[in-house]
């Protein structure tokens, strides 16, 4: 009798797709109102670039101030200092006391260190005015932009504006049992897990060396959640239209 002939299945795998390199999000630094908007969602970013902008009306006025005290500091300095340099002429020559030049000496000493201190007043006060426009931390694609004029943004809002690479990748969790079926450089096809459409291909590039759960549900009836998993991650060919977020299917392609 012939033994039964064991036919190996396609690994196939599901996973997020996400930002190489991960996502990144972007939260104001203190509760505000949004007073300008700089950019629409699915703009490309360069690092620093402006985003959006909250009600500073406080610190724009503290700004104010302090570079008006480092102006009047910095024009009676100027004129102390005129004045040391005549009297240093005079005091050479004896015709004032030597007392009256050691005072202008040191009120000019004085005066430095009060220039000192109102030049990191006015950096403070400049630095909290900065941290109030929010600015892109990276060059990246705006993949979520979930912010309207006049709306009130907290720190908690973080969710509500994501950039990441241009580029996709997708991390895929390989069930314990399959975790020798995949290498580096590997080829796979992705599909949308809920309409089967073929997105393109992806290549392995990054195989975790440790196992783990996984923190989102398929509805594949065979699906197991006593399983571990191994994150694999994937570089998926460039194509802008793939949202974030998106669950994928993924399979090896055979050699």
């Amino acid at each position: 009798m012939t033994p039964p002939e064991f036919v190996e299945t396609p690994a196939r795998v599901y996973g997020v797709v996400e930002p190489m390199g991960r996502e990144v999000f972007l939260a104001p630094p203190v509760p505000r109102r949004v007073v300008e908007i700089y950019v629409k969602e699915g703009d490309t970013l360069k690092t620093n670039q402006p985003i959006l902008r909250l009600e500073s009306e406080l610190e724009q006025q503290e700004v104010e101030i302090a570079r008006l005290r480092l102006a009047e500091m910095q024009a009676q300095h100027a004129m102390t200092l005129d004045q040391l340099k005549r009297k240093k002429t005079l005091s050479g020559q004896n015709a004032i006391p030597e007392f009256e030049y050691s005072q202008l000496k040191l009120k000019a000493e004085y005066e430095k260190a009060v220039l000192k201190r109102l030049q990191g007043e006015l950096k403070r006060a400049e630095t909290q005015l900065n941290r109030l426009t929010l600015r892109a931390p990276l060059n990246g694609v705006l993949y979520k932009f979930d912010v309207r004029l006049g709306e009130y943004l907290t720190p908690q809002d973080y969710r509500r504006i994501v950039i990441g690479s241009p580029q996709k990748q997708a991390r895929l969790f390989v069930e314990v049992y399959w975790r020798d079926r995949f290498q580096i450089g590997d080829q796979l096809l992705v599909k949308d897990s809920e309409t089967m459409d073929i997105i393109g291909k992806a290549r392995v590039i990054q195989i975790a060396p440790y196992v783990g759960s996984r923190d989102f549900r398929t509805e594949d009836p065979s699906e197991r959640l006593d399983v571990k998993y191994q994150q694999v991650i994937v570089e998926v060919e460039s194509n802008t239209k793939i949202p974030i977020g998106l669950l994928v299917l993924t399979e090896k392609l055979e050699k």
